[in-house]
């Protein structure tokens, strides 16, 4: 009778847990989507000096979030994004708007894909 407690109990902490690590996700995620949407409306404004301090700022949010990120999300999908970000960076230091603008679009499309990849449904789980 002992081990099914016990068994009850770490089941329940791990769904716990994993509504949390979802919770946290999103909370991420979200944050990187609305700095990339500003971000494509600085860059379409022509206001460089603003987008990069954006730019630094959500590639120094998204390293520091990653760290922890890395625990329960594929490593891929983390490099992707770092990858698309670091870039993003570059552009908006460069005032190449057409790229930023397009690699803007991809960290937007990154994040949501991150977030629909870790929910749980039928298609994920299979």
């Amino acid at each position: 009778m002992k081990n099914i407690w016990i068994s009850l109990g770490i089941f329940t902490l791990m769904i716990i847990a994993m509504f949390l690590s979802l919770d946290y996700l999103d909370k991420v995620c979200t944050l990187v989507e609305n700095n990339s949407a500003e971000l494509e409306t600085l860059i379409n404004e022509e206001k460089w000096l603003e987008a990069d301090k954006l730019s630094n700022q959500l590639y120094y949010s998204w390293i520091k979030e990653a760290k922890v990120m890395s625990i329960f999300v594929n490593h891929a999908e983390i490099d992707m994004m770092n990858n698309e970000i670091l870039k993003l960076t570059q552009y908006v230091k460069c005032k190449s708007k057409d790229e930023a603008l397009a690699s803007s679009h991809v960290i937007k499309f990154y994040s949501k894909s991150i977030v629909d990849l870790q929910k749980v449904n039928i298609s994920n789980i299979f």
